[in-house]
């Protein structure tokens, strides 16, 4: 039976009650390796969901939509597809800061970053549900895009900078993963995304699952999964270098993690809860 087949049946499964209601010395440029492979602009290395948005950034003459700077994620996704606008929101000399060294990349050294623009989606990581709301504040002064590669166990971050009303990239910094306060959930994730026993393992059983009802598209209906069902309603999982925008959250609970993978051309998300237990992190819920 198909994948389709099978989800269908199993919401309306739902629907007919079986189910029950119940995610920094400077040097010159060449002196460092500052890239993670460019980890921003490989799209061959991608997860195999990802696909090309822009095969080349759009018209340079294009118009800004006037409220651009408002929210930083009309603003960010900009700043990725056009390449004069991204050069008028670099301050330079641009500091590219790693291991305590810092290089400072001049206006005529720049090339143009994409960023997720090559991607139809992105990641995020939240500890709950009331930071997943920063990111349609407009009050926002300071926000963090991170490039996390999960095999080379390094993340790159683009320190973004509200001034005078327009956003501005205003350092590069590279560090070993183990200093994000993210290190301890991305070893795990890791082995969750490549280990197909060990993801069935750290599923909880059973899972919470919501979903949109197939009959109203403002209404979702809630149930659970067991693991014979994970296989068939699991999402295409980010794998290998995920994206995560810091709009001012935290993660002072370092117990729990929300996954939301956003998608960028068709406005669909997956949102993954995950919470340690003991030792172990379990996937607990699975919305969509």
């Amino acid at each position: 039976m198909s994948r389709v087949s099978m989800r269908r049946i199993f919401v309306w499964c739902m629907l007919l009650g079986a189910m029950l209601a119940s995610c920094d010395r400077k040097r010159v440029v060449s002196e460092v390796d500052y890239s993670v492979e460019d980890v921003s602009d490989s799209v061959d290395e991608a997860s195999s969901d990802s696909l090309l948005l822009f095969s080349e950034p759009e018209s340079e003459e294009e118009d800004l939509p006037a409220n651009a700077d408002e929210l930083f994620d009309d603003f960010i996704f900009e700043f990725s597809r056009l390449r004069k606008f991204q050069a008028s929101r670099v301050e330079f000399p641009l500091p590219l800061v790693e291991h305590g060294d810092t290089v400072w990349l001049a206006k005529e050294d720049w090339k143009h970053e994409n960023l997720f623009a090559h991607y139809d989606y992105y990641t995020v990581f939240f500890n709950n549900e009331e930071q997943m709301e920063l990111e349609k504040s407009t009050d926002l002064e300071h926000v963090d895009v991170e490039w996390i590669d999960m095999g080379k166990h390094k993340f790159k971050t683009f320190h973004f900078e509200r001034r005078q009303g327009e956003w501005m990239l205003v350092e590069e910094s590279l560090q070993p993963l183990e200093e994000s306060p993210l290190a301890d959930f991305m070893d795990f994730y890791a082995r969750f995304v490549t280990d197909a026993d060990f993801q069935l393992r750290s599923v909880a059983d059973p899972l919470r699952y919501v979903t949109a009802d197939p009959d109203d598209d403002f209404s979702m209906i809630e149930g659970t999964l067991d693991h014979e069902q994970w296989d068939a309603f699991k999402p295409q999982l980010p794998s290998g270098r995920l994206t995560n925008i810091r709009y001012g959250q935290t993660y002072d609970a370092p117990r729990r993690m929300i996954l939301v993978k956003q998608g960028i051309s068709n406005g669909l998300m997956d949102i993954l809860t995950f919470r340690k237990r003991g030792k172990d992190w379990k996937l607990v819920s699975y919305e969509n």
